[in-house]
């Protein structure tokens, strides 16, 4: 796992799950609450996956919630935020931005994240920005639209709203999960990845039910 502090501590890396019925969760074990909350849709229940394309946790987490996203109901919106815990790793978050821009989100995204961690492909943190653009024209993406793809106001603007995001929702670690402003949740924290979509169905029902009253 990628974190810039020491996690809670071994006892909260179980899920205080009773061996009958349903997951108990308790605020500070298995999700931690946002004080203060951060500006969520009232429309929605937004849901953000935090990662890092530096983060193997991250990557093997993707199956998982890849597979939950199928089952949300139409009142849940998830996103994805980019983490980038210093400017030199910037160019790590803009890509995902860059990729979504040019419609190649669902064809390099995973590629380029496998390269990563798996080091096929050879990135040097203090020159990430063109291992990057070496990776994405090996893979047919155009040198110079990649490039100002990269640099336009768009891509460098979701760049620092995702910086702001994350640091917002407190997050220290990937793989996490927001929900709603209010919560955030990670496999560490609930015990494992498969027990994630049960740990965000209850987290999504409580903000349902707390806007209903």
């Amino acid at each position: 796992m990628i974190t810039r502090r020491a996690l809670l501590g071994a006892g909260a890396l179980l899920a205080a799950s009773p061996s009958f019925g349903a997951p108990s969760y308790t605020p500070g074990q298995q999700y931690l609450v946002l004080n203060p909350p951060v500006a969520s849709d009232p429309n929605k229940i937004q849901v953000i996956a935090f990662f890092a394309y530096t983060c193997p946790h991250c990557l093997n987490f993707e199956p998982t919630l890849e597979e939950w996203m199928k089952t949300v109901p139409a009142d849940v919106e998830v996103t994805r935020c980019p983490v980038a815990w210093q400017p030199k790793y910037f160019p790590f978050s803009e890509t995902y931005y860059a990729l979504e821009a040019l419609g190649l989100l669902d064809k390099l995204s995973r590629p380029f994240f496998e390269s990563v961690i798996y080091q096929t492909h050879s990135y040097n943190a203090d020159s990430a920005a063109n291992d990057i653009l070496d990776f994405m024209v090996k893979n047919g993406v155009d040198a110079e639209k990649w490039k100002a793809t990269v640099r336009s106001f768009g891509v460098q603007n979701r760049n620092r709203v995702a910086f702001q995001l994350w640091q917002a929702y407190g997050i220290d670690s990937t793989p996490m999960v927001g929900v709603a402003g209010r919560f955030t949740t990670g496999p560490h924290l609930v015990g494992s990845r498969n027990a994630m979509p049960d740990a965000l169905n209850y987290l999504i029902d409580q903000v349902r039910q707390s806007r209903k009253g």
